[in-house]
């Protein structure tokens, strides 16, 4: 591809996805030169679809912080219909979970809901593409269709990168938002070969109409207190030796979206990859699991499958003088739980401060992103864990029962470390104080460091232990239970999440605002210090925060 502009630029980014795109709209915000190259052009395919309330809450954060409004139009179902399009997102209400034995019909005896306050599914073609075009009206420049075919760093005196027709461009610093096949981890040997990585996974995935509501497929009606509705979440089907998303943009009355997401992932150890299309690999399962076949009844693919290896790949670093590997082009875990795209905002919310001071000093030490660094890298080792001993529980109901506990008990301590004193500033209207808040990744570790590094620690050993043979899955189950009944850094009896019986939890109910309420005023009187540390926020912003919310209801 042509290009007769400048050649010397600030930042050069390699990758115009939704992280590259919101890294370079946060730099060109604050006059910094940024250029990225992308090998492929806008609108494309990508999954990475549901959001979370710890995604919604890093784009608020990230929009707050670097000024950026567009960036808070991803945050919520509501400002993605408003401001770009009702067809660019599905409502996200819940996260659905349904158990299923293989052979047996599903009647929701071993199901489960988690309620979150309206989130959403990304169209991520649609997505991407309108975040790609933000970033070049704030004055970034991107070249589509372009092979990046080398990559120069000099300590002193920069970044060389050169296209396919052979034009090179320069830069202070490099940033790579591609993914598993980035060049620049190529070229430095940055990849672990082996993956450190527990999880293994491989996937199938497409698009497709014509997928029925779950809630019209099950042959037994739970009445559910809080109105929850499958179709309105991301559906996660379980199964012993994997789990498949079904992420639905036809679900809300505006959207004009026919299409559903669909994936299917496999413990690559116990189903590894064969010769058999992914086509027919996904009839196959469908024969095996009834309750799911009769939503996929009368879906049809609108676009060719996609058939993965093994999805886990890790780097030995993610940094070094003058360059820096966004989440998705230095490791992968699995799609569960959604964390691909939190993460990566979690780093940038950090990340874009420090290339900005390292310009405006002219130093590039490597020592400076350090920290950054191993919060990266301590996230995706978190969430391997998290994953993969999910895996695990996968082969028995009353351990997966026990086990999701622990993800919900650690998302809820992610939230709150990452962002209660944020989030109560942002309702107070006092936002823009964010960004003269000192940086503070110690309230952006992973779930539970600080606070129950133990309990996770412990919990993790249990399940694993089942995979050794050394522990049955109900005695895990029972082990895990106790654990979590026994935690100090959350109040006695939290949520009821010993509970086995305690099915559904959601966020907008009254009963989580009575337990929110009681978190709260149990963190201002809590005797371990690093509560106070890790849950800190000001009388005044939670009064003026209350005051908001009961106003607007």
């Amino acid at each position: 591809m042509s290009y007769n502009g400048n050649k010397q630029f600030d930042v050069i980014i390699l990758g115009s996805g939704l992280a590259g795109s919101i890294l370079a709209t946060i730099l060109a915000r604050h006059n910094i030169r940024v250029l990225t190259i992308d090998k492929g052009t806008h609108p494309r395919f990508a999954i990475g679809e549901a959001m979370t309330p710890d995604t919604d809450l890093m784009m608020s954060i990230l929009s707050y912080k670097y000024s950026v409004p567009e960036i808070s139009y991803l945050s919520s179902f509501e400002n993605i219909c408003n401001h770009i399009s009702p067809s660019a997102c599905g409502l996200k209400r819940s996260f659905n979970f349904v158990y299923h034995r293989e052979g047996e019909e599903q009647t929701l005896q071993e199901a489960n809901k988690v309620g979150v306050h309206p989130s959403s599914h990304l169209f991520r073609q649609d997505i991407d593409q309108y975040m790609a075009k933000v970033a070049v009206n704030y004055g970034a420049k991107i070249l589509e269709n372009t092979k990046v075919t080398d990559i120069k760093i000099d300590l002193h005196t920069g970044v060389e990168v050169e296209i396919e027709n052979g034009t090179s461009f320069n830069a202070n610093y490099l940033v790579d938002a591609s993914g598993h096949n980035s060049l620049l981890s190529r070229k430095l040997e940055l990849q672990e070969n082996p993956t450190r990585y527990k999880t293994h996974s491989r996937s199938i995935f497409t698009h497709m109409v014509g997928v029925k509501k779950y809630d019209d497929c099950v042959s037994s009606v739970r009445v559910s207190q809080d109105n929850l509705l499958w179709h309105q979440g991301t559906l996660h089907h379980v199964f012993d030796g994997g789990w498949m998303w079904v992420i639905p943009f036809n679900n809300h009355a505006r959207s004009t979206n026919p299409i559903c997401s669909v994936g299917l992932n496999f413990d690559s150890r116990r189903f590894p990859k064969t010769d058999v299309s992914p086509e027919q690999e996904f009839q196959n399962f469908l024969a095996r699991f009834p309750s799911i076949a009769n939503q996929f009844e009368d879906a049809e693919p609108v676009r060719n499958w996609v058939s993965t290896d093994r999805l886990q790949y890790s780097s030995r670093s993610c940094m070094g003088e003058r360059f820096y590997l966004l989440p998705h082009a230095a490791g992968f875990i699995d799609a569960l739980y959604s964390f691909g795209l939190v993460n990566s905002c979690t780093i940038i919310t950090a990340l874009a401060a420090r290339i900005m001071k390292a310009l405006a000093d002219n130093d590039y030490s490597s020592e400076h992103f350090a920290d950054i660094e191993c919060l990266q890298q301590k996230l995706f080792n978190y969430n391997d864990n998290l994953v993969n001993c999910s895996y695990i529980a996968f082969s028995n109901f009353n351990l997966w029962n026990a086990w999701r506990r622990v993800w919900i008990l650690g998302s809820f301590v992610r939230q709150a470390k990452a962002g209660l004193r944020k989030r109560l500033k942002i309702a107070a209207g006092k936002g823009k104080e964010l960004a003269k808040d000192d940086e503070n990744l110690d309230s952006l570790t992973p779930s539970y460091e600080g606070l129950g590094e133990n309990f996770f620690q412990t919990a993790t050993a249990t399940v694993e232990k089942v995979e050794a043979g050394l522990l049955s899955p109900d005695e895990a189950a029972s082990q895990l239970m106790s654990a979590i009944n026994s935690i100090d850094f959350l109040p006695p009896n939290f949520w009821r999440m010993a509970d086995p019986l305690q099915k559904d939890v959601d966020m907008e109910s009254e009963l989580f605002k009575s337990e929110y309420s009681r978190f709260l005023s149990w963190v201002k009187t809590a005797k371990k210090p690093e509560i106070k540390k890790y849950f800190d926020y000001d009388t005044e912003d939670l009064l003026a925060a209350v005051k908001l919310a009961t106003a607007s209801r």
